[in-house]
């Protein structure tokens, strides 16, 4: 973990895009993950609703009265619903700030003087965009000719 912050949490640091960049590889092997996961969720909560027990609740408790099938599955959605945060807690251990289970995420920069992310998505190779802290993935903008994307880390 790059250090934890207040209250526990993973403590955000600043990126090169170097830095970021080379953490790639390991964001797409967890996110494949997650997806799978994600995957494996939505096909439980299907069989919940179907079985008349549909999740309502982020959190998952296993229904002591219902049928012994409907709680199984339950055991089964807590199961993977608590793999699912392991993965994106530790994706978050690597001082990236996690906005989507299915693979997005920001990467704090600093850019002529402001404090900017870098973005990457599920799927992509590289990062070739960043966006402003307040306008989020829809004002995405490709990264700048005289980008000099500043970390913490000294290189």
């Amino acid at each position: 973990m790059y250090g934890a912050g207040v209250d526990g949490l993973p403590q955000t640091r600043f990126f090169s895009l170097r830095e970021a960049n080379a953490l790639i590889a390991t964001l797409q092997e967890q996110f494949d993950h997650a997806r799978e996961l994600r995957d494996e969720l939505s096909a439980v909560q299907s069989q919940l609703a179907d079985a008349g027990h549909p999740l309502t609740e982020p959190d998952v408790e296993v229904d002591k009265t219902a049928p012994p099938p409907v709680q199984r599955l339950q055991r089964a959605a807590t199961r993977v619903l608590d793999e699912l945060r392991g993965v994106l807690r530790g994706v978050a251990e690597l001082g990236v700030e996690v906005k989507a289970a299915d693979g997005l995420v920001d990467f704090r920069t600093r850019l002529h003087g402001r404090t900017v992310y870098l973005c990457w998505r599920y799927g992509e190779d590289r990062i070739t965009h960043y966006h402003e802290m307040e306008t989020g993935f829809a004002g995405r903008r490709p990264l700048p000719d005289d980008g000099d994307f500043i970390g913490d880390l000294l290189h």
